[in-house]
């Protein structure tokens, strides 16, 4: 509830969906990111108002060094980052990537755009293992909202089909 606040204050409703990938999606985000699914499933959000769907926000986890990180992903309907929003962070060490400062340098980053730790991200010094995982995590979200989540929406009627994949 507080990342929908966040992320879409405007929103006035939000439907949620678990997708369960197929081994062809699992293959084709792989391929298109270079990075393995971690998880069988992705949980994501609709955000509404007016009941027009105005962004989707998207769950996900990495390891930091020790531990897991929740954060999720909020995208606008072009399938560009509006934000990066961690959730839980459970390590003692690296808590610098919870700094809106780090978290902005996503913004407007989408599949096509350099998602990669000292190539479009700057990695913190002491928290380069949760700025890689969540780095990652977030590089491969953006490919899977253009080959799962949002051909699922216009499947659903919730996306007009001529918008932009990237």
């Amino acid at each position: 509830k507080q990342a929908e606040k966040v992320c879409f204050p405007s929103a006035d409703k939000f439907e949620w969906k678990s997708h369960r990938y197929t081994m062809d999606e699992i293959r084709a985000i792989y391929r298109d990111s270079g990075l393995k699914v971690i998880d069988p499933a992705i949980w994501y959000g609709v955000a509404y108002k007016n009941n027009k769907v105005i962004g989707v926000l998207a769950f996900d986890r990495c390891i930091g060094k020790h531990e897991h990180i929740d954060f999720v992903i909020a995208f606008t309907l072009e399938g560009k980052v509006r934000q990066v929003e961690i959730l839980n962070y459970r390590e003692s060490w690296g808590y610098e990537v919870r700094r809106e400062g780090w978290r902005k340098q996503f913004n407007g980053k989408n599949a096509a755009a350099k998602i990669d730790l000292n190539d479009g991200i700057h990695n913190i010094s002491g928290a380069t293992l949760s700025c890689r995982g969540i780095t990652r995590g977030v590089k491969r979200v953006c490919h899977t909202w253009g080959l799962v989540v949002r051909p699922a929406l216009v499947a659903a009627g919730r996306l007009p089909n001529s918008a932009a994949k990237d």
